[in-house]
């Protein structure tokens, strides 16, 4: 092991880092958290008592003055901090410790642990050794207790297979047949040409289950373009499975043939090679009752490779959603390649030390100090995006790039400094302003000619991209979001436009920089569409700030995209009021359809916690033209008083039209690792597609609040059902090894047993005694469990891959 000497070219450093959660103290709503660091010297020469600094990443930054071991901490930038020895610090000799207690706020889950900590020298202040032997210990809160989640586990009942909804998401009407249609044959395909796409995906999900790859003889599949009875929209179909005559599937377009043919796929079994198959009889009429239906994926924070997209376009693809936003940009990344801006990925899809680079950014949520490692580097080429777009428009995907602007820019920024025809910040910009994430650097200045050269070059590249990929772009997202206040007021750049065209305060640039964005757009024949914030304009009522909607981009076709809901925060209703005052609206509450925030308080989970948490009710529970009926718990999961809606906007009829859909979004600041992005995705991607693709169910027509209640419970019981017993095993055989979350078992003890719960039937329980973690070979549970020692349960799938474990221990005697 190498020595740690000042300036040495170090690979690996003989420093042990352990990290530990001390206590809470829950004084307010979001209390505290102690929590202390032990560095050790594991080598042979003593560590100086000063010279050197420990970075890392942590979503919260340790409380000023609170931190001890003769350390002060500082803050850089983001969520960037570093630990550094003071007079306090006499140095460390070979095999000697050092305890570094610490105060930051309330840590919820393991996404809040420190992360990616290195050791910087001095005398080489551009080199960062990670500290490969460091160790963030577990820990316990009883938050979201096994009993807790056995009491919401009992609204649930098991439902035969054989009585549950054949389809998901769920058919505007399904008539069930007499007899079976029998196929010993790959049946044979009648389609025209426009449908060529549609025969061939057929096929690929057929095949499995015949001995010939080839279409033998029999009762064919008939693929059709036309009218569907009763329905208007053209994503519409209608699906026939005849015992004589076959299949026939009628779409109103390609897509409709396209949904057909995933409904179709949903009747069909396990594959048994060479045994052919057997579809029930069966009639489909269906429809979407939205005609936008989306999924956010952030890959701008961390870079989810072209594998991860590609496979989330297929599950997408499979429960009939038909939108993939992309979050290509942000202040910790730019994802993507850009003809004639190398700088945009040389500089911005890279992560290191130091952090104060013009050749790359800083390291962000535990990436670490070296260059082009997963999950902090990466982009898209040229030919990865290309590829993108054409997958997904093969299964009737259309991808929507965001580029993030004017906030959430620094990636951007950073990566143009150098390029004065392109440059995007006022090199004399004296303004001081943090932005929410903790950057004072991050915004685009919108008074210099350089930046809309920028964006021009940006948006025609990515409308050449996707004609290229065969799917011409019509819908660019173009941020808006959470920029700072403080920003421009000390630009001389800004001063100078600002007098030249007769404004008055630096809001009013929102307005102007817009404007002209709205004009590259759609000179390119582009629809504007942005965060909320683009929506709005700032004013004041009975001296407090507010927010308006804004009627001159409402008037011009612009889309808003609104996630702000929270209760308490005034905006409960802003979704609503932008409908009623004429924006086209995609509902993306946060509440209910942030995927990037925690499953539920335990400490195992991944996650934010800012909006509250979002498990698979929530999503399931979203009434999108009446949200305020379901709102029952705050953010920290406490009752919601629901005088919090009183005198709140409501949906008018003119409303309810410019609501144009619904989307999920999964910000992935925690979610830095393989398997993540499933993990934090399915099972709510069920929830999402049924109240994107289906009626109001009837529990929301019922207005009698017991009858509503109990349509509630019945309804709920079906879904968990058919997630549990049909589609996650249909995932596990389509995608082997995909990491959906397995739900954690509830556990309540009564008379001296141990009795058990699971959300999702389907699964197997196993269970120890001893304390020890269940495994495979564990006892499976069959009824209740005698309470003695440390009982501890988990929920495996059929290929053995488990959940996390519920305990319960047993009082000593």
């Amino acid at each position: 092991m190498l020595a740690l000497t000042p300036g040495a070219a170090v690979a690996q450093t003989p420093l042990q880092l352990r990290w530990e959660l001390v206590s809470d103290s829950i004084t307010n709503d979001w209390g505290a958290s102690r929590a202390a660091f032990t560095l050790t010297n594991r080598g042979t020469k003593p560590l100086p008592p000063s010279g050197w600094a420990i970075y890392y990443n942590a979503l919260h930054s340790a409380q000023p003055g609170s931190v001890g071991g003769g350390f002060t901490s500082e803050d850089l930038r983001g969520d960037l901090h570093r630990l550094v020895p003071g007079a306090g610090f006499a140095g460390l000799s070979p095999g000697a410790s050092v305890r570094i207690p610490y105060v930051t706020d309330l840590l919820l889950n393991r996404s809040f642990v420190p992360q990616g900590p290195y050791i910087v020298f001095d005398a080489a202040k551009d080199v960062g050794v990670p500290i490969s032997d460091y160790v963030a210990a577990p820990f316990t809160r009883r938050v979201a207790t096994p009993e807790d989640q056995f009491t919401l586990d009992s609204a649930v009942r098991v439902i035969p297979a054989g009585e549950l909804s054949p389809i998901l998401p769920t058919p505007v009407q399904v008539t069930k047949g007499t007899g079976a249609l029998r196929l010993s044959a790959l049946p044979p395909v009648a389609a025209s040409a426009a449908l060529k796409n549609e025969a061939a995906f057929a096929l690929d999900y057929l095949r499995p289950y015949f001995g010939s790859p080839t279409p033998g003889s029999g009762p064919p599949l008939r693929l059709e373009v036309g009218a569907v009875a009763g329905q208007s929209s053209a994503e519409a179909y209608s699906l026939v499975v005849d015992p004589v005559q076959g299949v026939r599937i009628v779409g109103a377009s390609p897509a409709g043939v396209f949904y057909g043919l995933q409904s179709l796929r949903s009747l069909l079994p396990a594959p048994t090679p060479r045994a052919g198959v057997v579809l029930p009889a069966i009639q489909i009429v269906d429809a979407p009752r939205f005609g936008y239906r989306g999924f956010m994926l952030d890959v701008a924070r961390n870079f989810h490779p072209k594998p991860v997209v590609l496979r989330t376009l297929d599950l997408l693809a499979r429960y009939k959603l038909n939108v993939l936003h992309l979050h290509l940009t942000d202040d910790e990344g730019w994802r993507v390649e850009i003809a004639g801006f190398p700088e945009l990925t040389a500089v911005g899809a890279r992560r290191g030390h130091p952090p104060d680079s013009d050749r790359h950014l800083q390291p962000a949520f535990g990436s670490g100090p070296l260059l082009d490692r997963p999950f902090g580097s990466g982009f898209f080429s040229h030919a990865d995006y290309v590829e993108l777009v054409r997958y997904a428009a093969a299964r009737h995907i259309e991808i929507i790039p965001e580029i993030e602007m004017p906030g959430h820019a620094r990636a951007a920024v950073t990566a143009m400094r150098g390029n004065e025809q392109y440059r995007l910040n006022d090199p004399d910009d004296g303004s001081v302003y943090t932005s929410v994430q903790g950057y004072p650097d991050n915004v685009i200045n919108p008074a210099l000619e350089s930046t809309y050269r920028f964006i021009e070059r940006v948006v025609g590249d990515l409308a050449a991209m996707h004609r290229e990929g065969g799917a011409p772009l019509r819908h660019i997202h173009m941020g808006g979001d959470e920029v700072p206040a403080g920003v421009w007021v000390g630009s001389p750049a800004v001063q100078a436009f600002m007098q030249a065209h007769g404004l008055t305060s630096v809001d009013d640039l929102w307005f102007a920089f817009y404007g002209r964005v709205e004009q590259i757009l759609k000179a390119q024949g582009l629809t504007p569409s942005g965060w909320e914030e683009i929506a709005v304009r700032k004013t004041q009522r009975d001296g407090h700030g507010t927010n308006i909607p804004n009627p001159d981009f409402a008037a011009r076709g612009w889309r808003a995209y609104v996630w702000n809901n929270v209760a308490g925060w005034g905006a409960e209703d802003l979704a609503y009021r932008l409908a009623n005052g004429g924006y086209d609206v995609v509902l993306s509450p946060v509440t209910n359809l942030y995927f990037d925030l925690a499953w539920n308080q335990s400490p195992d989970e991944i996650g934010l916690d800012w909006g509250g948490y979002v498990d698979l009710r929530k999503p399931f529970d979203f009434i999108p033209f009446d949200y305020y009926r379901n709102a029952r718990l705050d953010r920290r999961g406490n009752p919601l008083d629901p005088a919090v809606f009183a005198g709140k906007d409501r949906l008018t009829d003119y409303g309810r039209a410019h609501i144009v859909g619904i989307q999920a979004d999964l910000w992935s600041e925690t979610l830095g690792g393989d398997g993540r992005v499933e993990y934090m995705l399915v099972p709510r991607l069920f929830a999402l597609a049924e109240r994107a693709w289906a009626a109001d169910p009837n529990w929301v027509r019922e207005h009698d609040a017991v009858k509503s209640d109990s349509l509630y419970r019945a309804a709920w019981s079906s879904f968990v059902n058919v997630v549990g017993q049909r589609e996650l095993p249909r995932l596990d055989r389509e995608v082997p090894g995909f990491n959906y979350r397995i739900p954690t078992p509830g556990l309540k003890v009564q008379g001296g047993m141990v009795y058990t719960s699971l959300e999702l039937p389907g699964f197997t329980l196993r269970y120890t005694t001893d304390g020890s973690d269940p495994a495979v070979g564990s006892a499976v549970v069959h009824g209740p469990i005698p309470f003695r020692g440390t009982v501890s349960v988990a929920a495996f799938n059929a290929a053995g891959r488990k959940g996390h474990t519920a305990r319960v221990t047993a009082p000593l005697p």
